[in-house]
């Protein structure tokens, strides 16, 4: 103990080698973030980003790059037991960078002798303390967890994003080392930062942030892809672009020409027919092959691209692509952008979608969605539509039996059992839902709502039984299936309602 002791103080002493190392890497990072406080396209993502409590602060580059050196000290003194055992040079890191990014180079005010005794300071925990109840910038409740110097750089595609990463990395390996010994626990916590730091969380609003599962490969896509209920010719289709794409990567590998094709894709169909599953699958199967960087999916529609004001669309649009760089883009009920009138910002979207498709034509996959007739008239609406959406899926009804199978899925997954009564008349239910269906037949989401109507009549029938069994908690009885003609009547008007 007293050999580990004097080793971690050795370790621990503020040497002459470690503030030039912190000096360097300081002034890197000060003068990027006076390059970037110049930078208009920086400070306009900037108020996307901000608390909206918070909008009218003027915070600049380093105060976000402070937030998350704060962050990177926090993170490691959580691991020490006690506020005793945090390592001066910890400390040492906060305070230097504090003063650093504020302008100040304390390796040029003090002697290398007076640095290494300032952790003997009297005020020097107190200052620490400070530092750390000080509020440098107020991301969106969201983004409070996420590393916010990388997130808007990424946000912009700024060309600092890589310096200020590797800064954020190297100060948290700095911290990591400095009793001497990087332990197990903080090699996991290291690799995880470094994730965070390196893939930061796309804000999205109006939007979904679909990631691809960490563990995820091609053969679970595959198999997740050839389990969906119907959707054959989907999966055909899907198939055999896979079987493309694989072909032209070998080619490539043996230095013969391959032949580039669009993957923008026009999804055609009603609600609840797999269109957005299928989309999320295909920007993690482009993943796997090598054709998209991060494979995410970013769920978007009209109210997510179009702004209320002149000149906001274009920002609001550009930042929703942002998003979805390196992965996919899906617009649901996309011919909205273009049924708003003369005067509507929604051409405009389509513009800026359009311009962006081209840029980011090797790191952007846009699948849009809708209606039949309306996404025909959509993309014939504008030449540049025609040109650039080349692969068509028509996402047809589900039949019954398919709805039947998926209504039994959603029933296994939630750990429930049909008697064979209850799937009889849920059968007679679905067959007579499926003729009466109407253009907004929900498919899978009327399943699914059809499903928690019967579970609520199962609660309301167990609820006063004692002793409940589990088996008497899982099963589906006949008496809990509604009556045909009501249920079909409540969906009917429940469907029409979701998808108006």
């Amino acid at each position: 103990m007293l050999i580990t002791n004097k080793m971690n103080q050795e370790h621990d002493t503020i040497t002459p080698e470690f503030i030039d190392v912190l000096r360097k890497e300081g002034n890197k990072a000060w003068s990027i973030c006076l390059s970037l406080n110049s930078d208009h396209k920086y400070k306009n993502a900037l108020k996307t980003i901000t608390d909206e409590s918070f909008s009218g602060t003027q915070y600049k580059a380093e105060h976000l790059l402070l937030r998350d050196v704060v962050s990177l000290y926090n993170t490691f003194a959580l691991t020490y037991n006690a506020k005793s055992r945090i390592p001066n040079k910890i400390k040492f890191i906060l305070i230097f960078l504090y003063e650093k990014l504020q302008g100040k180079d304390l390796a040029q005010s003090f002697d290398v002798q007076k640095l290494a005794k300032l952790p003997l300071a009297k005020h020097f925990d107190a200052n620490v303390q400070l530092i750390q109840d000080t509020s440098f910038y107020q991301p969106k409740e969201e983004l409070k967890s996420e590393y916010c110097a990388t997130l808007i750089l990424d946000k912009i595609k700024s060309n600092e994003l890589d310096a200020i990463a590797s800064f954020l990395n190297r100060i948290a390996l700095l911290m990591a080392q400095a009793d001497g010994l990087v332990a197990e626990t903080e090699e996991e916590l290291l690799k995880s930062i470094s994730k965070k730091i390196n893939n930061p969380k796309r804000s999205t609003e109006n939007s979904n942030y679909i990631e691809v599962p960490e563990d995820d490969t091609i053969e679970k896509v595959l198999e997740e892809l050839n389990e969906l209920v119907g959707l054959e010719e989907i999966k055909k289709n899907v198939n055999d672009l896979i079987n493309f794409l694989k072909v032209q990567k070998i080619r490539e590998e043996n230095g013969l020409k391959a032949n580039k094709t669009s993957l923008h894709f026009v999804f055609m169909g009603p609600p609840g027919t797999g269109k957005t599953t299928v989309a999320r699958m295909l920007g993690r199967i482009f993943k796997h092959l090598g054709y998209l960087k991060r494979g995410h999916l970013v769920e978007t529609d009209r109210s997510g691209m179009v702004a209320g004001y002149v000149g906001q669309t274009a920002l609001k649009a550009d930042e929703i692509i942002s998003a979805a760089s390196d992965g996919v883009l899906f617009i649901d009920e996309a011919y909205s952008l273009t049924s708003g009138g003369f005067n509507d910002f929604g051409s405009e979207a389509i513009e800026v979608l359009l311009k962006r498709m081209e840029d980011l034509r090797d790191s952007l996959v846009v699948v849009v969605a809708g209606y039949p007739d309306e996404m025909e008239i959509f993309i014939q609406s504008n030449p540049g539509l025609q040109s650039r959406f080349n692969r068509y899926l028509n996402f047809d009804h589900y039949k019954p039996d398919a709805l039947l199978e998926i209504f039994k899925l959603i029933t296994k997954k939630s750990d429930f059992n049909l008697t064979v009564d209850a799937e009889d008349k849920l059968s007679e239910i679905i067959l007579s839902l499926y003729d009466k269906r109407h253009k907004s037949f929900g498919n899978a989401r009327t399943m699914r709502n059809l499903f928690e109507k019967i579970i609520q009549r199962q609660a309301n029938r167990i609820v006063n039984i004692t002793p409940i069994s589990e088996e008497i908690l899982i099963t589906i009885t006949e008496e809990d299936i509604p009556e045909i003609a009501v249920a079909v009547k409540e969906i009917s008007v429940f469907d029409t309602a979701e998808n108006s």
